[in-house]
């Protein structure tokens, strides 16, 4: 029997061609959207298991010491870290080139209780676990006490950003509940040295200055205080959608 092919149905090259093309436009279109959201649930991840490590240890220093002054805070540190180091789960601290903003623009370093820049004066303490979260702890008389760093992802891994991976904590200095940073402290001008805290020898000493978390602000320090958003899981544009949801 003879087998007859001229009524088969089938694709030409053309049709194929135009038909990937349509595909591989679509792949482009997509692909940067599902990254991103990638990124940013993975961020989300590594910022509620780093915060519930951080929530761990704020019961233990409770526990402890019932209260976090001033005063105690080199012996609270030394507590914190003492729980933190556990054999070969830890390892050297990584160093930072440089940080980024909220919006990821470059990030001042004048920042005084930004634990993580290692500046002497800070007293600072930083430690890097093998799961690649970063802790690091300083002391600041601006009625933070102890304040707690931590970059979920490692100094080795970008954004290094303020309220992406890197956020901001400290111990509440009269009950230590884990709390974060709300306001940011930087260097005082030579203008304003009557208004500032003095601190002792040639340093001219340091002012309190407002926090921000905003898709706007142009700020150097902006995203310094962004953890009470993310631990709310509340982006800070009113949009009504999840923090990790937002980020620029």
């Amino acid at each position: 029997m003879k087998r007859h092919y001229k009524n088969k149905i089938g694709f030409t090259l053309a049709e194929v061609l135009i038909t990937l093309g349509i595909i591989g436009v679509v792949a482009a279109m997509t692909m940067p959207s599902l990254i991103s959201h990638y990124r940013h649930k993975a961020l989300e991840t590594q910022f509620k298991k780093a915060y519930s490590v951080l929530g761990q240890i704020s019961a233990m220093v409770i526990s402890e010491y019932g209260e976090c002054s001033y005063s105690q805070t080199e012996d609270i540190k030394a507590f914190i870290l003492s729980k933190l180091i556990k054999g070969d789960q830890t390892k050297a601290s990584d160093k930072y080139d440089e940080f980024f903003t909220y919006t990821k623009n470059t990030a001042s370093a004048g920042i005084h209780f930004n634990c993580l820049d290692n500046v002497s004066w800070t007293g600072s303490n930083s430690i890097a676990t093998v799961d690649g979260v970063q802790f690091a702890l300083c002391s600041h008389n601006s009625g933070m006490g102890t304040i707690l760093a931590v970059d979920t992802n490692g100094a080795g891994r970008r954004p290094n950003a303020f309220g992406h991976d890197i956020f901001f904590f400290h111990l509440n200095i009269n009950n230590c509940k884990l709390e974060p940073v709300s306001y940011s402290v930087r260097n005082c001008t030579d203008d304003e040295k009557e208004s500032c805290h003095q601190a002792s020898g040639n340093y001219n000493g340091w002012k309190k200055v407002g926090g921000e978390c905003s898709n706007s602000s142009t700020s150097t320090t902006n995203g310094f205080t962004c953890a009470k958003y993310a631990i709310a899981n509340t982006c800070p544009d009113g949009s009504g959608k999840g923090y990790f949801d937002c980020l620029p």
